[in-house]
């Protein structure tokens, strides 16, 4: 059973690391470019926990993030804790 399911935007210096290498998207036959990582967690037959990082491009980072209810990465950001203004106007 897997767990810890995240995902990440990359930084410019792992896009262009992946670029060079000519890494592109993990999923299979998409010629997208790379843009977050995902990563889980998952047990070993031997016990012992693994951790394992793909890098995918914006689609299937929204695939990952619907099937696992992730929040997407700089979402969190735009939401704002409302002002007293915006609770009176919320009572009225």
């Amino acid at each position: 059973m897997a767990w810890g399911y995240r995902l990440t935007v990359m930084g410019s210096r792992e896009v262009s690391r992946c670029h060079e290498e000519h890494r592109g998207c993990a999923a299979s036959r998409c010629q997208g470019g790379p843009i977050y990582l995902s990563s889980y967690r998952y047990v070993r037959a031997g016990g012992r926990p693994i951790t394992v990082t793909r890098p995918l491009c914006a689609r299937h980072a929204r695939l990952f993030s619907m099937k696992y209810s992730q929040a997407w990465p700089g979402m969190m950001r735009r939401l704002r804790r409302p002002t007293a203004v915006g609770w009176a106007a919320m009572a009225a």
